[in-house]
Order: structure tokens, then sequence, then C-alpha cells
């Protein structure tokens, strides 16, 4: 697994070559309007969006892969296994909350909360009401018949804020 020290010199390298490979003169910046569509964007634009980034992280992935006295096939299908239920799950949550999925890299999910459009601080109590829904929600999905009572079977780490009981709430 690769190890996750950042590198100045490495960093440096990379964000020179992305650079020389579409200069900044190149580059649209576009206003995000109510329900733009950003799948499929082209490498030469961008749009500014007045959002809130919900990232998460699963805390002892390497614990996961850990759980047989080696690492081979089955811990590899079972952590696989689990990925493939964590991301289809965060994905719903994401839909049915209209958060904007950005992307996941490898374990670590990027999201943004662009609605509602007007008030930053309802923006940012539905990212966090939105980030405790998925951290309840993958809690009940962290231990099966693989892994039965196997404490911290998974752990997050998402955005901190105030218990949410229920996003959105119900209207009367």
């Amino acid at each position: 697994m690769a190890t996750r020290t950042w590198n100045k010199d490495r960093a440096t390298k990379r964000i020179d070559a992305r650079l020389s490979e579409l200069p900044a003169k190149d580059i649209e910046i576009r206003e995000y309007v109510r329900e733009t569509d950003l799948t499929g964007l082209p490498m030469n634009v961008a749009y500014r969006v007045d959002g809130v980034h919900v990232y998460a992280d699963i805390l002892n992935l390497a614990a996961m892969l850990n759980v047989t006295n080696y690492e081979g096939e089955v811990c590899h299908k079972r952590t696989l296994r689990f990925l493939n239920l964590h991301y289809r799950a965060v994905y719903r949550v994401l839909q049915r909350t209209e958060a904007i999925f950005v992307d996941f890299h490898n374990q670590r999910l990027h999201s943004v909360v662009a609605k509602p459009y007007d008030t930053e601080a309802a923006r940012v109590r539905k990212a966090v009401a939105i980030a405790q829904l998925i951290m309840d929600v993958l809690a009940q999905t962290g231990e099966d018949a693989d892994h039965p009572g196997r404490e911290g079977a998974s752990r997050y780490r998402y955005w901190e804020g105030p218990r949410r009981k229920q996003w959105p709430p119900r209207t009367p």
C-alpha cells in the first residue's frame, strides 16, 4: 500500500508537469449557476462554486487488510467487497441529499454541498448533517458475515459537527 507521506519536491514536480500540460491562459473559469452539470468537464474548464467541501476517510484501511494472518487473496477480497459497499452507500447518500460527488481517491471521499444556494450557514449545517448521515449509514455496513463483531470494523473521519437526528427534516 502506498504511503501517505507528502514530499515537497515530488509535489512541485507533479504540479509543474500538470501546469505545462495546460497553460493558465487556456483555462476558462465559469461561475457555477443553479443545476450546472459538472460531469464530463473538459480539462480547460473550471467552475467557481460557493459551497462546502466534505472529505471522508477510512482511518483503518490497513487494519482491514490485516484481518487474516497474512495479507493475501482472502483479506483483499473482503476489503474490496467492503469498499464496493462503501462507495455505493456513500454515492446514494450524496444523490439523495443533492450533494455534488467529486471523487474517491482510494478510500477518501471528496464531495461539495452547494445547496441551499443563498445561505452559507445552511450549507454548512447541511454538510455536517450529510457527513453524520454517511457515518451512520456506513456504521451499519461496517460489520458483515466476514467480520462478525470485529472491533472497529470500519472507522471514519468526517467533518465534525453537531449530531442531527435526520436530514432532510420531514415536512409536516
